[in-house]
C-alpha cells in the first residue's frame, strides 16, 4: 500500500507590532480612563457588551475593570438594567478640580504682591485628603539666596505650618487617622508630640494662622492663613517661606496681617465671609501663645 503523500508545512512570517507604549505607562490605567472617557462621551448608561466593542477589549477584562472602578465610586450600575454610568466620585473630583484651578489662576497676583511686599517667597497650597500639596509659588527673586518650594510639594500635616493648619480644618476623625500614624521628626524642632498637635489645632482656628519655625528645616520659618470659599469650606492656604532671621518666631504682626488681608480677599471672591465675621482682614496684633 503506499504511503499517503507529506504534506508541506507552509511557513508564515510574523511581523512585529510596533508598539506606542511608554516604558513607564500602566496598561490598566490607560483602559481605564478610555472606559471612563467612552462613558463621559455617550452621556448614558452603558452595558459591558457595547463598551467591550467600542474599545476593541475582551467582555471579562472590561467587567474587571468595571468592578475595581465601581468599587472606588468613579462607575455606578443601574439595577434595573445592569448597565454602568459615571459615578459620584468623579463629580467630587471634578469639582474639586475646578475649584482648585479656579483658585490658582485667583491666587497668582496675590502670590506677586506677597513676593514683592514682604520679600518672601509666596507658596499657595491646596488639601488633598485633607493634606496639603503645593500648587503654585512666587520665589523670591530679592534675597541673595532664594528659598524656593516646588509645586507638587507635600508638607508634612503634624510639624508644617501647612499641613497643621489644613489638619485644623478636617474632621476629628480624619485629625486622628493622620496623626495615629508615625509621626516623623525632620529636625529636632519639629512637633511630634501627638497631644501636643492636637491641642494646637484650636488656637489655629481661632487666630487663623499657623506658623513652623525650624520644624521642616533648620533656620528656615513658614506662616500659613487659610483660603475659604462657600462660607466656611477650607479652599487652600496662603504662606510665606523664608528664613528665621526675615520671619521670626513668632512671626511679625505685618506679615501676618498681609498675609490675611490678601487671603480675605480671595475668599471673598470665593463666595466666603469668615474673615469679616471673626473680624480679621484689619491689622492685628500677635501674641506669642504658641512657639
Amino acid at each position: 500500500m503506499p504511503a499517503a503523500p507529506k504534506k508541506k508545512l507552509k511557513v508564515v512570517k510574523v511581523e512585529a507590532v510596533p508598539t506606542s507604549r511608554k516604558p513607564n505607562s500602566v496598561e490598566a490605567v490607560k483602559v481605564a480612563m478610555r472606559m471612563l472617557n467612552e462613558m463621559a462621551l455617550a452621556r448614558r448608561a452603558m452595558r459591558i457588551t457595547e463598551l467591550a466593542d467600542l474599545m476593541g477589549e475582551t467582555k471579562p477584562r472590561i467587567h474587571r475593570h468595571l468592578a475595581t472602578l465601581k468599587e472606588m465610586g468613579m462607575v455606578e450600575q443601574e439595577h434595573a438594567t445592569e448597565r454602568y454610568r459615571l459615578g459620584w466620585r468623579l463629580f467630587q473630583l471634578g469639582e474639586a478640580a475646578g475649584a482648585q484651578f479656579d483658585l490658582r489662576y485667583r491666587a497668582e497676583p496675590y502670590l506677586v504682591k506677597l513676593r514683592d511686599e514682604l520679600r518672601q517667597t509666596a507658596v499657595l497650597a491646596i488639601p488633598i485628603n485633607d493634606q496639603p500639596m503645593v500648587i503654585a509659588t512666587s520665589d523670591n527673586i530679592y534675597a541673595r539666596i532664594c528659598i524656593s518650594v516646588k509645586p507638587g510639594n507635600r508638607p508634612l500635616p503634624h510639624c508644617s505650618a501647612f499641613g497643621r493648619l489644613m489638619l485644623a480644618y478636617s474632621s476629628e476623625q480624619t485629625q486622628q487617622n493622620l496623626l495615629s500614624q508615625t509621626l516623623i521628626a525632620e529636625t529636632h524642632h519639629s512637633l511630634t508630640d501627638r497631644q501636643a498637635v492636637l491641642d494646637r489645632l484650636p488656637h489655629i482656628r481661632e487666630r487663623m494662622y499657623d506658623y513652623a519655625a525650624g520644624e521642616m528645616m533648620v533656620g528656615i520659618n513658614t506662616v500659613v492663613v487659610p483660603i475659604f470659599r462657600d462660607d466656611h469650606v477650607l479652599a487652600g492656604a496662603l504662606g510665606i517661606v523664608g528664613s528665621v532671621q526675615e520671619i521670626p518666631d513668632p512671626p511679625l504682626p505685618s506679615q501676618i496681617d498681609l498675609l490675611q488681608r490678601y487671603a480675605q480677599e480671595l475668599s471673598t471672591q470665593l463666595k466666603s465671609n469668615a474673615y469679616q465675621r471673626l473680624g480679621l482682614g484689619n491689622p492685628i496684633s500677635v501674641e506669642r501663645s504658641i512657639a
